[in-house]
């Protein structure tokens, strides 16, 4: 993208914010959390520490309306390859909006509607990557990975609900999304154990090398030469989502998510885990085929509590399983103030069957007119 692109991306990042800033200012909610998550770093995943922190506010617009916008900003830590390899450069900042609209058709049935838009930023991060040399003997070079995203995604939502008093009252929502990711990665640098600098050639041709005479590491392979290529590679898919609560004498929820995902492209050839970082829920190391997710939420007067597990897979020549637990404690100090604590814990398998573990901590605050 041009220097034009660049000042309409940071025009509409403005122009957002702004939004968001009105929508707090007459809003009948607002929330603010911070999330700290730290991820082990594998050759399939270059990805450490995020920080990010999420605004999101919600407001009234007549008796069946009501609006919410969000921003957040996302930082990343650096890899202990990029340290190794002493690479300066520092990764942007990752900028996310979303907004969405719901229409109380009937008091049972919701209409919804939302979208999210992050503009383009650059991140850094290092990995590990094998070289084939000349004469046959395979080194590890610490390489720079070099990553330029932006997303474009939209979505429709509907649930419907009892809305009764009874001991077991029940809830169901379903929707889809629809987003467009823009991805553009390469490896401009590496450097040897010694401190040798490793030639953009070297690079393509070394990987090379060392990916055809290694096919059992074909899934891998796909990741790293569609990397080294630093051919953009566009990615549209679809989230397809649905879910039931059920509600067990007014204070207990089990509940029941889960997403599927459609792709119309191949998401094979990328760090898809640090494209996708700062951008919608979770820490995703590759591209989701299907995730479950059962909650149970139990109501303690003002404390309440949330415990989920969630499993899944990724599309096969991207990772392999996913799989996660958190507990959410929250407590209402006032009918105007709540506040709450996250942790949750997740394990991966990355494309080159390494198990990768992270863990997440958020705090966050509410305030209800």
């Amino acid at each position: 993208m041009g220097v034009g692109a660049g000042v309409d991306g940071m025009r509409l990042a403005g122009f957002l914010s702004v939004l968001a800033v009105a929508a707090a200012a007459r809003a009948d909610s607002v929330t603010n959390q911070v999330l700290v998550s730290s991820t082990q770093a594998t050759e399939a995943n270059p990805r450490s520490t995020v920080f990010t922190d999420f605004l999101n506010a919600s407001f009234n617009a007549g008796q069946d309306w009501t609006l919410s916008a969000g921003t957040s900003l996302t930082l990343q830590g650096r890899t202990p390859s990029a340290t190794s390899g002493q690479f300066g450069e520092r990764s942007g900042a990752v900028t996310f909006f979303t907004g969405a609209a719901d229409w109380s058709v009937t008091d049972n049935l919701t209409l919804g509607a939302t979208f999210d838009i992050s503009p383009k930023s650059t991140q850094f991060a290092g990995t590990p990557i094998p070289l084939q040399q000349s004469n046959g003997r395979v080194v590890t070079a610490d390489a720079q990975v070099r990553s330029e995203t932006s997303e474009l995604a939209g979505g429709l939502e509907v649930s419907w609900d009892t809305l009764g008093k009874s001991d077991l009252e029940w809830s169901f929502t379903g929707g889809v999304q629809f987003s467009h990711y823009d991805i553009n990665q390469s490896i401009p640098r590496a450097r040897l154990a010694n401190g040798t600098a490793v030639t953009s050639a070297q690079i393509q041709q070394e990987t090379s090398s060392y990916c055809a005479a290694n096919p059992q590491r074909r899934t891998y392979c796909q990741e790293l030469l569609g990397t080294v290529s630093g051919a953009p590679t566009p990615l549209d898919f679809q989230r397809f989502s649905a879910g039931a609560t059920a509600t067990i004498f007014s204070d207990t929820d089990l509940s029941l998510f889960g997403d599927a995902y459609a792709y119309d492209e191949d998401p094979r050839g990328t760090f898809f885990g640090l494209a996708a970082a700062g951008r919608g829920p979770g820490l995703p190391i590759a591209p989701l085929r299907y995730l479950l997710r059962p909650e149970a939420l139990h109501r303690f007067g003002d404390l309440s509590a949330r415990l989920w597990l969630e499993g899944g897979e990724y599309v096969s020549g991207t990772g392999g399983t996913t799989a996660g637990v958190g507990l959410k404690l929250q407590y209402r100090f006032t009918k105007a103030w709540r506040a709450w604590l996250t942790v949750s814990g997740q394990r991966d398998v990355d494309a080159g069957n390494n198990i990768t573990r992270s863990g997440s901590l958020a705090a966050g605050a509410g305030y209800r007119w």
